[in-house]
């Protein structure tokens, strides 16, 4: 991910997650059914039960907490594994139940929901809780950024918007996929949630660039990488409105399993 470093050092500059989560997932923000659809895929992708194991990896993006409650219910732990410390903080905040940690209570209600009430909300943000076991700072100058501080054949990452974010060009975008892949077992899943069409989004008031990736590019990196897709949907964007805010065109999800390993 070399070729990312640079984009990761605006980021970090520039990012702060309390903006970001407060522009696209608070109750109010104009996103929300689009947020709601996504975990409606999320949900319905896990529920054969074919995608479970020991270890997930959530890879990039782990202050969107929301989007691993469709997951922890089939993991014994999760890995939290980020490039910039405001994402990391802000996980930390909402692990910890420290003052102005992000209320993802409604995320937690509409997942208990999808899964049909096994449980309620507060039992599902504790639960996951109890099963976040570490959060790593990885950095994006190394060639495989997480590889030396994470064990390797996990099984299954989840990625959400994250590597659009991250990286500068499709070689890049390619690269990174393939570091992330390499810490899959063979059997293992990849879950992407990836926002397509897009070249900038704001966060507070910076205008920040975005990798513009289309489903045949994606498709065809997860192939060059081992993997298979097994379900996949590409959302078109619900809310019209705030195009000046974020210009993403859909929402790219799926699941693929690693079938073999690549050098």
């Amino acid at each position: 991910m070399a070729s990312c470093s640079a984009k990761c050092m605006l980021y970090e500059k520039l990012y702060k997650a309390e903006h970001f989560l407060a522009a696209y997932h608070q109750e109010a923000a104009e996103f929300l059914e689009d947020i709601q659809l996504l975990l409606t895929e999320l949900c319905g992708f896990l529920s054969s039960g074919d995608v479970k194991g020991d270890t997930l990896i959530n890879y990039g993006g782990c202050e969107i907490l929301g989007f691993l409650f469709p997951a922890c219910r089939f993991f014994k732990e999760i890995i939290l594994a980020e490039f910039l410390e405001s994402r990391l903080q802000a996980a930390r905040t909402w692990i910890n139940k420290e003052p102005g940690a992000f209320d993802w209570s409604l995320a937690a209600k509409y997942v208990c929901e999808l899964e049909g009430n096994r449980e309620i909300g507060i039992e599902k943000e504790e639960s996951m809780r109890g099963k976040i076991k570490m959060l790593i700072k990885c950095e994006a100058n190394e060639d495989h950024p997480v590889a030396p501080k994470l064990p390797t054949q996990v099984d299954c990452i989840l990625s959400t918007t994250f590597l659009e974010f991250m990286c500068t060009d499709v070689d890049g975008f390619r690269k990174a996929l393939k570091d992330m892949s390499s810490l899959v077992k063979i059997g293992g899943h990849l879950m992407l949630v990836l926002a397509l069409g897009c070249t900038f989004m704001m966060c507070g008031t910076y205008k920040l660039p975005v990798l513009c990736l289309d489903e045949e590019c994606v498709k065809a990196a997860l192939t060059d990488v081992g993997c298979v897709i097994k379900e996949s949907k590409n959302n078109k964007r619900v809310n019209q409105t705030k195009y000046s805010h974020i210009d993403y065109d859909s929402v790219f999800c799926l699941v693929a399993c690693k079938e073999k390993n690549v050098q």
